[in-house]
């Protein structure tokens, strides 16, 4: 379970987040430009993870027929958060299986336990982008907030035992900073 202050640093980052898109006025055609350089760019300006975000969408976006539009260029983020947290998965799955990790039952039962977070956290976001569908953007927001909240408590896991360290610190990051841009990029449309 992720230790209290942990937990009220990642609400506050949440709140932070929102606030900053809140404050930014929906993007608009005019905003965006006519090509998708031009979107992915004029949308990742208005995340915290500016690289994270233009080096996580270029690829998916350059990989769609046609164009994409806002809602659009959400999804593929949101995409982006579930493809990370499956590799993540995989990767926790393969630790578990290597020696040193196999043996110590604490390591084991914590990698378990990042397993069922990112497991909801996968639940989530495909809920998310259920509901992006139906534009319903707040509710978006609110389930991918508790992604970001899974990564963080898979994370804390590893620190209620003194003196060890998650071998997931890097890609819950990650995790978390692709959540970000998702929220800020859905905080565009409205």
């Amino acid at each position: 379970m992720a230790s209290p202050p942990l937990s009220l640093a990642l609400l506050f980052a949440v709140i932070a987040v929102m606030a900053a898109a809140a404050d930014t006025a929906p993007a608009d055609d005019d905003d965006i430009g006519n090509n998708s350089a031009d979107l992915i760019a004029a949308a990742c300006n208005r995340t915290q993870y500016y690289d994270v975000c233009v080096s996580s969408l270029t690829p998916r976006v350059g990989a769609t027929r046609g164009g994409v539009d806002l809602r659009g260029l959400a999804a593929i983020s949101i995409g982006a958060g579930v493809a990370h947290a499956k590799a993540t998965m995989s990767y926790a799955r393969s630790l578990r299986k290597q020696k040193g990790f196999a043996t110590d039952a604490y390591v084991s039962g914590c990698l378990g336990d990042c397993l069922e977070e990112y497991g909801d956290a996968v639940d989530s976001l495909h809920r998310s982008t259920a509901a992006l569908r139906r534009g319903s953007y707040e509710k978006v927001n609110e389930l991918v907030s508790g992604a970001m909240t899974n990564s963080d408590t898979c994370e804390g896991a590893f620190a209620d035992k003194p003196g060890l360290h998650s071998p997931l610190t890097e890609r819950n990051e990650y995790f978390f900073k692709l959540c970000s841009n998702s929220i800020a990029i859905t905080s565009l449309l409205g």
